[in-house]
């Protein structure tokens, strides 16, 4: 058995990852830059080759989480492709995944493996999609409920605010287009704790992976809704007023430890896929206490299958190929999660 190396291993979703790991027996190494900090296996910096060098072996399996994927470069995945060691990451940012699939070509090459937004987006959109049983989409829109009071790190509320520095890009009629972030709302229909939700609109990896995979999607959105409507409130306001996204990003320590103390608890994620036909089938995933959980299986299942031998592709995967759909539904029904809309059995 491979060894696992979990980078970022002490934020969130990099502890989440790692704790399902060892419920799974396999005890990862957790990585992190700051030395002497309580669980660190190894010291290890995402930007820094030298301490990347010194941390990793060959045929090393790394669990990336270090986030924010919007600030970080490529240096990593670089890294390792030049020490052999193959990577699933946990990436949400659409610049961060392109910047990765220009490298398609060096890692095909050098025979590594790069699972990149092996999370909630892409990797699970991808499989519900699949699960959803339509060969050939038009439409995947995409919604996130985050649990807030889990989730409302220094990291995530950068990932969200950072929409609001620049134009989002999303598919509308077969073409990758600019709007702005949260000027847009929708309502979605999912069962309890999520049920009727109006959600912004975002920006996500999946209009850039969805549509290699199916070439028939002329619409590919995000949509976020932060389960407090004083907070999308803002949010929307913020997409409209230049002078209220500086006052906005200026206090976001403030909302973030607000979110973390008043927060949702429960949470979702969940697709609606649209045929030819304007038919439209949703599916997802929810709980009430652990849906974060969802974000950070499929690098798990992924990781285990590759340090284990048993994930035969190499190069830059593709998101409908990095887990087996039914296989995560499986997965996380182990873990409590509730999954909705899904067709057939395991």
């Amino acid at each position: 058995m491979r060894r696992i190396v979990v980078i970022g291993g002490r934020g969130f979703f990099g502890a989440a990852a790692a704790d399902l790991l060892r419920r799974d027996g396999l005890p990862p190494l957790v990585a992190s830059r700051r030395p002497g900090a309580p669980g660190v296996d190894v010291v290890a910096d995402a930007e820094d080759p030298a301490s990347l060098r010194a941390a990793l072996r060959s045929h090393d399996v790394v669990i990336d989480a270090a986030g924010p994927f919007q600030q970080r470069s490529t240096t990593l995945v670089e890294t390792c492709l030049t020490i052999g060691c193959d990577v699933v990451d946990l990436a949400d940012s659409f610049d961060y995944v392109k910047k990765v699939q220009a490298l398609a070509p060096a890692l095909a090459s050098a025979g590594v493996r790069v699972l990149t937004a092996c999370s909630s987006v892409s990797a699970v959109s991808a499989a519900l999609v699949r699960l959803s049983g339509v060969q050939a989409p038009v439409r995947v829109s995409t919604f996130l409920a985050p649990a807030t009071r889990n989730t409302s790190t220094a990291a995530t509320s950068q990932s969200l605010l950072s929409m609001l520095d620049r134009p989002i890009r999303i598919v509308r009629n077969g073409s990758l287009v600019e709007r702005r972030a949260f000027s847009e709302t929708r309502a979605f229909d999912f069962p309890p704790p999520v049920a009727r939700a109006s959600a912004l609109l975002a920006e996500s990896a999946d209009a850039l992976t969805l549509p290699r995979i199916w070439p028939s999607l002329h619409d590919v959105d995000f949509w976020v809704d932060t389960r407090k409507a004083v907070l999308n409130a803002l949010l929307a306001t913020a997409s409209h007023s230049g002078s209220f996204r500086s006052a906005v990003r200026a206090a976001h320590g403030v909302g973030r430890r607000m979110t973390k103390r008043f927060g949702s608890t429960s949470g979702g994620y969940g697709i609606e896929v649209e045929d030819v036909t304007g038919t439209r089938r949703s599916s997802g995933f929810l709980h009430s206490s652990h849906s974060y959980i969802v974000a950070v299986a499929p690098a798990v299942l992924a990781a285990r299958h590759i340090a284990a031998g048993a994930f035969a592709s190499a190069g830059l995967i593709a998101a409908d190929r990095q887990i087996d759909p039914w296989e995560l539904v499986g997965y996380l029904r182990e873990l409590g999660i509730t999954d909705f809309g899904i067709q057939g059995k395991l």
